[in-house]
């Protein structure tokens, strides 16, 4: 089974493409969150989580169905994270959950894709961001035949600075950046409800004819990223750095782009 979360769209081709390969059911967890299902999952098949990294590790609410979450039949777990240039200690953290649960680590692998961190950088143009996926396309299928053939996932290289990033750096990030009061909604808001709708995490409401933000948010940006008037906006960088949702849906759709490119 493929327990996946997304934002932006990145993680959810990644799945669909492992789930594809290896013949199994691709489970939306943003889904699973909206709905307040409980969160109970049986596969025979080994588990495998994919979901974007934030700050150097897994999102905080992904990492508590790891954590939380009743799983039946396999006991093996692998975890494929979408990411940028690198995911720290993310593994070393997933593996210390997964093998409290009782549960069999099969390992931890980082899938490059394009960086939409859009705090931080200009958001890559959809044939830049076509490029990066055909490229990370090796690794998802690489990963699939580990998977389907039982190996654990090599390991990754740890860089020096890692257990910073993805310890004092990743509480600071959960603690000062996931802030409510910065979101911005702007006149351009055509009232259409999609952000209330797509947040995983029921943050955003509509009251009076008008969007506002609680403070649970798990900062996926999935509502900046995805609102078709282009009206929400993260403390101003939303405007500098622009916007970005996965330009491909599948595989075969990436295969057809590239014949007219």
């Amino acid at each position: 089974m493929i327990l996946y979360f997304t934002g932006t769209g990145n993680s959810r081709l990644a799945a669909e493409i492992l789930a594809k390969d290896l013949g199994e059911a691709a489970v939306s967890l943003n889904t699973v969150f909206k709905e307040k299902t409980k969160w109970r999952f049986h596969s025979e098949t080994p588990f495998v989580f994919v979901a974007p990294v934030y700050a150097w590790r897994l999102p905080l609410k992904v990492e508590q169905v790891i954590k939380k979450a009743e799983f039946s039949g396999s006991r093996r777990v692998y975890v494929a994270a979408t990411m940028g240039a690198h995911a720290g200690l993310a593994g070393e953290y997933c593996e210390k959950i997964i093998r409290g649960r009782g549960m069999e680590f099969m390992g931890f692998t980082g899938i490059r894709m394009p960086d939409n961190y859009m705090v931080a950088y200009r958001m890559p143009s959809p044939e830049i961001a076509r490029r990066r996926i055909r490229a990370s396309l090796p690794a998802l299928h690489g990963t699939a035949q580990r998977i389907r053939q039982g190996e654990p996932l090599a390991p990754m290289k740890i860089k020096k600075g890692d257990g910073r990033l993805s310890g004092p750096v990743n509480g600071a990030f959960n603690h000062f950046m996931v802030k409510f009061a910065r979101f911005t909604v702007s006149d351009a808001c055509v009232r259409c409800g999609k952000c209330v709708r797509q947040c995983p995490a029921d943050n955003i409401v509509m009251e009076e004819g008008r969007v506002r933000f609680k403070n649970r948010c798990m900062f996926c940006l999935a509502c900046l990223h995805q609102c078709p008037a282009h009206a929400i906006d993260y403390h101003g960088k939303a405007a500098e750095n622009g916007y970005y949702t996965c330009p491909v849906q599948t595989e075969e759709e990436l295969a057809e782009q590239q014949k007219r490119e």
